[in-house]
């Protein structure tokens, strides 16, 4: 395995934690709302994070603060591209370097709420998930 600045494959497949809490994603319909990926205003300065399976389980893409439960929503890099949503290998994070992490820059604390941004978050939810996974509980 290289550092996480390696290009991400189109084949390779990536992970979007989703807090249960938020009632975003609905297990009985199995739809998924585009609220889960609403850029954060203050976290997502540089675009909204995903983690790259080459480098984590979904087990540990899933983790968050504990006690508490998240989906997973799964993506498939090459099918983000060919919707012209651009994602980057993203290593050095504030919290440290995690070779997983990645981010899609087109969907930032600034682009938040523009039709772009807003056009780009239901192509997500509604045309790309391949599937969302869990709840998973963090301990």
């Amino acid at each position: 395995m290289s550092d996480g600045i390696d290009p991400i494959d189109d084949e390779e497949l990536l992970y979007r934690r989703v807090p249960a809490s938020t009632g975003w994603y609905d297990s009985a319909s199995g739809e998924i709302d585009e609220l889960a990926f609403q850029p954060n205003k203050t976290v997502d300065v540089t675009g909204l994070s995903f983690a790259r399976e080459k480098y984590k389980t979904i087990e540990e893409a899933a983790r968050g603060r504990p006690g508490k439960s998240y989906f997973v929503a799964v993506f498939r890099a090459g099918a983000l591209r060919t919707s012209g949503i651009n994602i980057e290998p993203r290593p050095n994070t504030p919290d440290g370097f995690d070779p997983a992490h990645a981010e899609l820059p087109q969907l930032n604390a600034a682009s938040r709420g523009t039709n772009q941004c807003l056009d780009r978050q239901r192509v997500l939810a509604k045309e790309l998930c391949l599937r969302v996974e869990g709840p998973f509980v963090t301990s």
